[in-house]
């Protein structure tokens, strides 16, 4: 696991050190064990690295073609071992057992979308031809790495990490209108654009090829998730792919543990990653309230399998010290209330492992909201009349838009924290049109075999990358732990999304097929219990952070976020206070996005001031 950035200037003839650095020193947490450089003209790289495999050797850049080929990469390639293996039968010659020195080789042997069709991993990939003069970057299929980049006037630059490049002399950090009006509606920011108006993200299974002696990226989409089958799958197929995902992410020359929350997606994690690991050390945090405190179920588990059990308590006193620290480690905003205990779990997990198995995904691709009911097949005679006239029972019409839907709601179902006129009012401006990254997610999917797939394949390109994974990448790195999320290897995830709807959700029965498959992992008590999700309450934080800050009066005063109306802010929150607090998701994304926005606007500071070179 590290960070990685990297510039292309053609005002330089040879890029300073210094910027490198620079950009590379801003991910120290990403990477502290050591760090690593490449220059030579105008094309600069570096990494900061977290040793877990090849701990003497894996240092980057890893070469190959007589050094004509550079590589760098965040994350990890898990069947690494298997393409050495078929490379060294190519007569290629490895200098280390690194997963990045496979990249190296399969560049020169396969190409770039050869290499990307074979890898199974999550990164952010940066390889440099010098004998094409071509920079080659790609993000993993399902967005579990970050990848950002901007350029404009013979320069490019990219990084695993958005302060990176917002703190370069040339990057404009406007605050782009339509990310903006995405996080009042979403609390993140979704797709290729970011809060910023200069920096972009890499999508999810896209790729990014830059010619250096003209540094405008051209993309490339290598990957998207098939959603127009659906097809049988045994039990047996089921749990064997499910056991060599989660075997396949054990792989580490570090300690590895799990997070356990008690629920049926960690647990099935846990439980197969015991059976291989008797006595991995598990993770789960508690909350003083009985009504949120669900972590008796993680106990159960780690009793069933025999883990090593770490649990913690969340101290419900400690948000308000707590917000601005966690405001302070995102590089991009995410008004996820999770991230707090999240963030303290981390901290308290990297005492006893650098690498840590969650359950992110299992939701999207097996069908666990409970919020995807209204698309799930109802069996009633008003769907059969609808069936015979050649309809779906939802045919998901009105929802042909992503936060502008006469519901608010998304595509796949789930609540807006605001609808559009409010966005309007907060933000004294129509809204943007329909840009064209949101053209082709609708259009891709409309391609989809039913509502079902249709909604839980929203939540892939979108809540999951966005949300949850940025939550749960940010969290960890902020304490240098290695996240991993196993539901995520490829071959699973076209399994789940395209079982047939009724092994998905049925009469509100989630997860049908994963449920019964775990049977073969977990006791019957596990399986059968109802998600309840990450419930927290947030009613009596947002009291008790207003309360710290002398009311909503006097911690609106004085504040400045472009693009909103601050006052119409602050009234909208003391009305709703008064209400009881019932929009306590838009109150906290609001407070998330200032508290970020003073963090960002301070570090930048710091950095513009001591360490730019101008050209």
């Amino acid at each position: 696991m590290c960070g990685i950035v990297g510039l292309i200037d053609r005002s330089f003839n040879i890029i300073p050190e210094a910027i490198i650095e620079m950009m590379r020193d801003v991910m120290l947490a990403r990477g502290p064990d050591g760090s690593g450089n490449f220059i030579e003209g105008s094309v600069a790289m570096g990494m900061r690295r977290l040793a877990v495999i090849d701990l003497e050797h894996g240092w980057q850049p890893l070469t190959s073609q007589n050094g004509q080929i550079i590589a760098f990469q965040n994350g990890e390639i898990y069947n690494y071992q298997k393409l050495k293996k078929e490379l060294e039968q190519q007569d290629f010659v490895f200098k280390t057992n690194s997963d990045t020195e496979v990249l190296a080789h399969g560049f020169v042997q396969w190409g770039i979308e050869g290499l990307l069709e074979k890898i199974d991993g999550m990164y952010a990939i940066a390889i440099f031809d010098r004998r094409t003069r071509e920079l080659h970057l790609a993000r993993d299929r399902f967005g579990e790495k970050p990848l950002f980049y901007c350029y404009g006037e013979g320069r490019f630059a990219y990084s695993s990490n958005m302060l990176a490049l917002a703190a370069l002399s040339w990057v404009n950090n406007e605050i782009d209108t339509v990310g903006l009006d995405r996080y009042l509606a979403l609390h993140f920011v979704p797709g290729d654009r970011t809060i910023l108006k200069d920096i972009k993200r890499v999508l999810p299974g896209e790729r990014l090829c830059i010619p250096v002696d003209n540094p405008v990226p051209q993309r490339f989409r290598y990957y998207q998730i098939p959603i127009d089958k659906q097809r049988r799958v045994s039990d047996e197929e089921l749990a064997k792919q499910l056991e060599e995902a989660v075997v396949s992410r054990l792989i580490a020359d570090v300690p590895v543990g799990v997070f356990l929350s008690g629920g049926l997606d960690s647990s099935i994690v846990a439980a197969i990653a015991a059976r291989h690991n008797p006595q991995i050390d598990t993770f789960s945090m508690g909350f003083c309230s009985k009504d949120h405190d669900e972590s008796i179920y993680a106990q159960q588990v780690s009793q069933a399998i025999g883990s090593n059990h770490h649990h913690f308590m969340f101290d419900d006193n400690s948000f308000a010290q707590l917000l601005p620290v966690v405001a302070a480690t995102l590089d991009e905003p995410i008004g996820d209330q999770a991230m707090l205990p999240l963030y303290w779990l981390c901290k308290e997990a990297k005492q006893h492992v650098t690498v840590v198995l969650s359950g992110e995904g299992a939701d999207e691709i097996f069908g666990g909201y409970s919020y995807y009911n209204r698309f799930a097949s109802k069996k009633s005679w008003k769907n059969s009349l609808k069936e015979l006239l050649g309809r779906s029972p939802d045919t998901s019409e009105s929802y042909q838009s992503l936060v502008r839907n006469p519901l608010p709601i998304t595509p796949s179902g789930f609540p807006l924290l605001s609808d559009a006129a409010q966005r309007e009012q907060l933000m004294g401006r129509s809204h943007p049109e329909m840009d064209e990254w949101e053209s082709d997610l609708l259009s891709w999917l409309d391609s989809a075999v039913n509502p079902l797939q249709r909604a839980s394949s929203a939540d892939m390109a979108t809540w999951l990358p966005d949300d949850l994974l940025v939550k749960y990448d940010r969290m960890a790195m902020a304490h240098s732990l290695e996240g991993r999320a196993p539901f995520l290897q490829p071959q699973l995830v076209e399994i789940g999304l395209n079982l047939q709807e009724r092994e998905r959700m049925s009469n509100e029965i989630s997860k049908i097929a994963l449920r019964r498959v775990a049977g073969r992992w977990l006791p019957k008590e596990i399986m059968q219990r109802r998600k309840q999700g990450f419930v927290l309450p947030m009613g009596n934080w947002l009291k008790q952070w207003f309360e710290t800050h002398g009311g909503v009066d006097n911690y609106f005063a004085g504040i400045h976020f472009p693009g909103l109306d601050i006052n119409k802010i602050c009234q909208m929150v003391k009305v709703d206070l008064q209400q009881g607090i019932i929009r306590e998701r838009f109150i906290f994304a609001l407070i998330l996005l200032i508290e970020w926005y003073r963090k960002f606007e301070l570090k930048l500071s710091l950095l513009r001031d001591d360490y730019i070179i101008r050209p």
